[in-house]
């Protein structure tokens, strides 16, 4: 019988599976990579919103207030009070470290204006010379939420991103002070150039691009990795489905062989029949026409045939019909007490184990049987009989070399072993096993295991 055909498995590319592996890993590592970025940038970010913040509340808290308040109208910015304010915050501004200006604005009539900047000015017209600084009472059309948020909330604030005007793109922070009395008076803010976040940020994206390079390294290695391995392996599994073809093949083939020597087998047993049909009382040609019904039943067993009777029947009573009455039988609680099958058939494969046509047994002297049920499901199980021998027969060959040997071609000619080479057939046809152990010199154990149905209602 040939064996059931291989089922192929789909296979990608082995250079497909490297290149996707590749991008994946690629598309992984990298964005695992963005977003430690991301966040290591934010994390430089809040750090120095933290530290300017800190530094213009600190600055603020020596603001003079009171002084601050004179400061009305356009025509003080001449006045020597205003300019010694204004040097003192300027160098406020160059005590803070990165502070590119610093400058204090008022809110009146829900209008911002800048009071007080003394710091040089960015050439952001690009004409060669420092623009000019907001003077005072200049209105600020352009304050941001920050500088609005502590002015009307008289409470210290920071930009929570760089924020851009017409002096340029900076982080800035703000605090308020107060006159001497405890009255809100306006707020001292902080200009940070984005120079210093971009020199922060450079040794941060220096280790991001390491890293994402070597992530691309990475995703070559094991992408090759990946199409070698693959590929060796299809190449194996290629060679292992050809050597399961090809055994199925053999198989097939044995199988074709098998059945074609048992019908020639079965010409042969009709022939000798035939020739010895016309001979009544002649003891040779009783002896041949008996040889060549069991030569007969042996070619048909042989090709897979088998009886298509079945009834329910209790496999223990049976197991004690076919054997002598002295032979203990054990069986277990895991037997039920009717299967669906050919009782006789099974009958027959144990009279063939346990006997030879002079009713001496082939493997030794019978001395226990057993039952067992194995396999058990919904509607089958498989019926283990378990037969202990002891004491081997002298000059006889074991029936263990007819169990082992699935062809037993040297067999089909000696008459004492054709019958039991008839059983190894039939066992085989029903789809049990047959199997022999030599448990110590004197002992031999036969473990027949056939499939039934279990009961049937009929």
């Amino acid at each position: 019988m040939g064996s059931l055909p291989i089922r192929r498995r789909w296979y990608w590319n082995p250079a497909v599976e490297g290149i996707l592996f590749a991008l994946a890993w690629l598309a992984i590592t990298n964005v695992t990579i963005y977003f430690i970025y991301v966040r290591a940038v934010e994390a430089v970010k809040e750090q120095i919103r933290e530290g300017l913040l800190r530094n213009v509340s600190a600055a603020a808290t020596v603001i003079d207030g009171d002084q601050h308040r004179t400061f009305t109208s356009k025509a003080s910015k001449n006045d020597p009070n205003y300019q010694s304010f204004i040097q003192r915050l300027e160098r406020l501004r160059r005590a803070s470290s990165d502070v590119r200006y610093a400058y204090t604005n008022i809110l009146k009539d829900g209008k911002v204006y800048f009071i007080a900047n003394g710091s040089l000015q960015n050439d952001n017209d690009k004409d060669g010379r420092p623009d000019e600084a907001p003077q005072l009472m200049d209105p600020y059309p352009d304050a941001g939420r920050a500088l609005l948020e502590a002015l009307r909330l008289h409470r210290p604030t920071v930009d929570r991103e760089p924020y851009t005007d017409a002096w340029g793109t900076f982080y800035s922070a703000y605090a308020p002070f107060k006159d001497s009395k405890g009255r809100f008076v306006g707020t001292l803010g902080m200009d940070l150039e984005l120079v210093t976040l971009k020199a922060r940020l450079v040794p941060i994206g220096v280790a991001a691009q390491r890293a994402a390079f070597t992530s691309g390294i990475l995703a070559f290695l094991f992408g090759t990795a990946v199409w070698y391995f693959r590929s060796r392996n299809h190449i194996l599994e290629e060679q292992r489905r050809k050597g399961l073809d090809r055994i199925d093949t053999l198989e097939s083939e044995r199988s074709q062989e098998r059945t074609a020597a048992a019908i020639q087998l079965e010409a042969v047993a009709s022939r000798i029949h035939q020739t010895t049909a016309t001979e009544v009382g002649v003891t040779p040609a009783d002896q041949a026409r008996t040889y060549a019904m069991a030569l007969r039943r042996y070619a048909l067993a042989r090709q897979g045939h088998r009886s298509s009777h079945g009834e329910n029947f209790d496999p223990a009573q049976q197991v004690r019909s076919a054997l002598p009455t002295e032979i203990p039988i054990e069986v277990s609680r895991e037997v039920p007490s009717r299967l669906f099958g050919d009782p006789s058939e099974m009958a027959e494969i144990l009279k063939s184990v346990c006997f030879n046509p002079l009713s001496s047994t082939i493997l030794g002297s019978l001395q226990q049987v057993s039952l067992e049920a194995s396999r058990e499901q919904l509607n089958s199980l498989d019926l283990v009989v378990t037969l202990r021998f002891c004491g081997a027969m002298e000059g006889r060959g074991s029936g263990g070399t007819l169990i082992q040997d699935p062809d037993h071609p040297e067999h089909v000619f000696d008459e004492d072993s054709l019958q039991f080479a008839t059983c190894c057939e039939q066992v085989r046809a029903l789809g049990g096993s047959l199997s022999h152990v030599q448990d110590g010199e004197e002992v031999e154990l036969v473990r027949l295991i056939l499939p039934f149905e279990k009961f049937r209602e009929t």
